[in-house]
């Protein structure tokens, strides 16, 4: 069964959640900073702006 369109309408991450996030081969402790979704009407999806702990700078 499909997921329904309000399914759709939320992210499944939320700002202030924290997360594991891979960067190349290695994976670490971040923390979502910003949710948007993506402006694709055929293949809707989320980009997530995130911190890496123990990181100084945040990166998209």
């Amino acid at each position: 069964m499909a997921p329904s369109r309000s399914a759709a309408a939320t992210s499944p991450y939320a700002k202030d959640e924290k997360v594991l996030c891979f960067h190349h081969d290695m994976l670490y402790e971040a923390k979502i900073l910003d949710v948007r979704p993506t402006e694709d009407k055929e293949n809707p999806s989320w980009q997530y702006k995130i911190h890496y702990k123990g990181w100084k700078n945040t990166y998209p």
